[in-house]
């Protein structure tokens, strides 16, 4: 964008010369009609004619300004430019007509649109944002949820014919893998359970509905059935920032 300065001047007839501002008195009518005008200098290099019309154009910048819009994808406080704003133009004229003893006699002023102006457009973040201190790491969670905690193991008994894999991706079940309800956690989240640690949400299982969670342990089946059942804190992370 090219910036355009505040104020131009232009006259309709005749050529301009702009030297040195003066402080004398005005000699003719001519330079004292100049003067009525705003011009402040030695007015122009050809004397007017009766009857001729000049006129005084400002083009006037118009602030592009912004606007706002709400993105829950972003953390509270944070901001993202989405599209790039662009400044207006107004071209205002104020003409004038000399008379035949060289008087001004001031005409209706017109104003013109010449560029409206667009406004930049920002995203303002709206996901709430939480820290969490365990173990000397801080994770930045969204959400705390409380939810009844089972534990399962690899076993068949727990697993059935499709084996100790996880649903998100098919690889096989290990330490810091949960099961939940999709409809409750999306497959992917990642979690921190207390007493448990980090996780991710990965896998489901048929009993595991509404506010549930499974976490899986390398343990055997008396050791795994022994952590009965619990309510827990459960987290939704956001990255870890240390």
């Amino acid at each position: 964008m090219i910036p355009l300065p505040r104020v131009l001047v232009a006259v309709a007839v005749g050529v301009l010369s702009l030297p040195a501002l003066m402080t004398r008195p005005p000699a003719t009518a001519q330079e004292a009609a100049w003067r009525q005008l705003g011009f402040r200098a030695s007015g122009p290099r050809a004397p007017w004619r009766p009857g001729a019309v000049v006129a005084i154009v400002r083009y006037v910048r118009i602030p592009a300004g912004r606007k706002t819009v709400a993105d829950k994808s972003l953390d509270k406080g944070q901001r993202r430019l989405l599209a790039q704003g662009s400044d207006g133009l107004r071209v205002e004229r104020a003409p004038a007509k000399i008379g035949q003893d060289g008087t001004v006699r001031r005409l209706r002023p017109t104003s013109r649109l010449r560029r409206r102006p667009r406004p930049a457009t920002l995203a303002v973040g709206t996901l709430p944002v939480h820290y969490l201190m365990r173990a000397g790491v801080t994770y930045r969670y969204t959400q705390r949820l409380r939810l009844v905690a089972t534990a399962y193991n690899a076993s068949y008994a727990q697993n059935g014919p499709w084996g100790a894999t996880a649903a998100l991706n098919g690889m096989p079940l290990q330490r810091g893998m949960v099961a939940v309800d999709p409809s409750v956690i999306p497959l992917g989240t990642r979690l921190y359970v207390d007493g448990y640690g980090p996780a991710l949400a990965a896998d489901t299982g048929s009993a595991i509905v509404g506010d549930r969670i499974d976490l899986y342990y390398d343990r055997s089946a008396l050791e795994t059935a022994s952590f009965g059942i619990r309510t827990l804190n459960v987290y939704v992370l956001g990255p870890a920032t240390s």
